[in-house]
């Protein structure tokens, strides 16, 4: 064994080993932290989207809220206005609707409550 040891030959193989050895366990070192570092840039890209989004939708939130807020102030108005013409011009009690003014009528509550303002109502006929 010990002229094993002594042999030039057996003595370069083992240095060899131990260097490619060394050289894999560096190799896979560096291929863990380049890993480790692309997975650190991915999970920071989608932080930097999932803020990008955040921001967009608060964006959203407040336009929406800013609309709801002006409904809000505009329903009181149109109950008051419908209530004052109800109670100023009533209707008598024998009045009859026909169905195509029924028709007309449906399709402008129908279009009303759709919020469509660049729609026009229908018109009389």
């Amino acid at each position: 064994m010990i002229a094993l040891l002594t042999n030039r030959y057996v003595l370069i193989a083992i240095a060899m080993v131990a260097g490619m050895s060394g050289l894999w366990g560096y190799g896979k070192y560096q291929f863990h932290v380049g890993y480790q570092a692309a997975e650190n840039i991915r999970h920071l890209a989608d932080l930097e989207s999932f803020k990008s989004e955040s921001m967009r939708l608060q964006g959203l939130s407040q336009n929406l809220e800013a609309q709801l807020s002006t409904l809000r102030e505009a329903q009181p108005k149109i109950i008051e206005r419908y209530n004052r013409v109800v109670i100023e011009k009533p209707l008598p009690g024998d009045c009859i609707i026909d169905a195509d003014r029924l028709r007309e009528l449906n399709a402008a509550i129908t279009t009303a409550n759709t919020g469509k303002s660049g729609q026009p109502l229908p018109g009389d006929r």
